[in-house]
């Protein structure tokens, strides 16, 4: 996941595109969410509307914000509000002095997380004494944790936490379902499948409630996580489902540009993020975090490939694209081969290109980032750095595949922002794409699952799913 700066708003009656006269969209591909925590976000505590870190006092708490005792939001974006670094614990815990609050950021890499919280991950054995490889445990001038977490450490915070009940899983597959619906989408790419969520939408799929075709990847969060990942994805293979798939492995190597870890070839210019630790303690790096090391990346490629697993990889700054690239031309140039993909690709140098062209890479971007981040991108990045931006365009013109989506819940599905994005972006200088945009918003696998979407007069009119219509 990654940065935006909008208001989520999921419900929307139709979806809205510049067209005049009918359209067809065969098997409407959005082609990067989340898919159950879409749901999760669409039926949980929204932040994206605080003006302010004090804000979280006007909060309307409901019954279903709450992941067992913990009180868990998401969407919050210091970006947006007068004071730009990041928030402290103390503005919790006047709000909520004794219940845990585990409030997650908007691009899904940092956490904001009160005392009681606090207190709690260490009962359950996080430890706030040394940052997590990968990640950062902000810290005041005495060294002490903030409430900030980014993230590796944000996500083994996030993996203590306890589970929701399995009717809110249920409820949180079904609205997502929903969403991607009514934005007009019959097949989605999930970046985060697991068993459990496997078997729900089995379940589905077999009462004929299933109305989307799922392609998923399963995350290793790291190199020890792997074994089990390929264990689970083998048995996954083995089901039997029509409209599941599981293509493979997916890995984060560094982070986001709002919270400035995306890893980068040049320094941030200095600004709201690096007010938000004192060094010695948090080990802040100029050029973002780089998650994964080379030899790990190239651990995970050369046990993923030879069992026909494809290998996705976060990877949104220009350095992590080229991390990633040059690990998967060893791994190739010792002859085990295989499909990378690369995820977001926010930032990337023409070199790094042109390195791409004799392997299996396909590109999965989200024109829908533009609009949010490029309020502060001007700003944040070198000038070298902000012509790497959004090169839909020179990956065309270099034959490398690539297919759009919207990162949901980060940003909203939606055909209109593509549109939106791919004419404002072009205003700031970023080269236009001279092909139609609907060809990098079909499923390449034309025959898995017939559908298709109609498009009239700037609007979705309606969606089909085998044949059957849904809204």
């Amino acid at each position: 996941m990654k940065e935006t700066g909008n208001t989520v708003s999921f419900f929307l009656p139709r979806t809205h595109v510049h067209s005049v006269g009918m359209e067809k969209l065969i098997n409407a591909f959005d082609s990067h969410t989340h898919f159950w925590a879409t749901g999760q976000v669409a039926e949980g505590l929204k932040l994206h509307d605080l003006k302010s870190a004090e804000a979280v006092s006007e909060l309307k708490i409901l019954p279903q914000h709450y992941r067992s005792q913990w009180l868990v939001g998401f969407g919050w974006n210091q970006n947006e509000w007068p004071q730009k670094t990041f928030p402290d614990k103390k503005i919790l815990d006047k709000v909520f002095p004794d219940t845990p609050v585990f409030f997650s950021r908007v691009d899904g890499h940092a956490s904001w997380i009160n005392s009681c919280g606090l207190r709690e991950l260490s009962k359950l054995g996080f430890d706030f004494s040394k940052n997590i490889n990968g990640g950062v445990i902000a810290r005041d001038e005495r060294g002490e944790p903030t409430g900030i977490l980014l993230d590796q450490a944000h996500i083994a915070a996030l993996m203590k936490l306890p589970d929701f009940s399995n009717q809110q899983h249920q409820l949180f597959f079904k609205t997502s379902q929903s969403i991607f619906n009514k934005a007009g989408f019959t097949h989605i790419r999930d970046m985060s499948m697991h068993e459990g969520a496997w078997n729900i939408l089995r379940q589905m799929e077999d009462q004929k409630q299933l109305t989307v075709a799922v392609e998923s990847l399963v995350t290793a969060e790291s190199l020890d996580d792997l074994s089990n990942v390929l264990t689970v994805i083998k048995k996954l293979r083995t089901d039997g489902s029509k409209q599941l798939r599981v293509a493979g492995v997916k890995i984060f190597i560094d982070g986001s540009l709002g919270s400035q870890t995306a890893f980068v070839s040049e320094p941030y210019a200095l600004g709201s993020q690096t007010a938000f630790v004192s060094e010695p303690y948090a080990g802040s790096q100029e050029n973002g975090l780089l998650i994964w090391k080379p030899e790990e990346i190239k651990a995970v490629l050369r046990a993923a490939w030879p069992l026909g697993y494809q290998v996705a990889i976060h990877c949104i700054g220009d350095a992590a694209v080229t991390t990633a690239v040059q690990a998967a031309r060893e791994v190739s140039a010792d002859g085990i081969l295989g499909r990378l993909n690369l995820e977001h690709v926010q930032l990337i140098s023409p070199e790094t290109v042109q390195l791409m062209k004799p392997l299996h890479i396909t590109c999965h971007m989200q024109p829908c980032h533009w609009l949010s981040d490029k309020s502060f991108l001007k700003e944040s990045l070198s000038p070298k750095l902000f012509s790497y931006l959004f090169q839909w365009e020179l990956l065309r013109k270099n034959k490398i595949p690539f297919f759009f989506g919207s990162d949901s819940p980060i940003e909203r599905p939606s055909l209109a922002d593509t549109i939106k994005a791919l004419a404002d972006s072009t205003e700031a200088g970023i080269p236009a794409l001279k092909a139609d945009w609907k060809v990098y918003h079909q499923h390449p696998d034309a025959g898995w699952i017939a559908s298709h979407t109609e498009i009239e007069s700037g609007a979705v009119k309606q969606v089909y799913f085998r044949g059957e219509p849904l809204l």
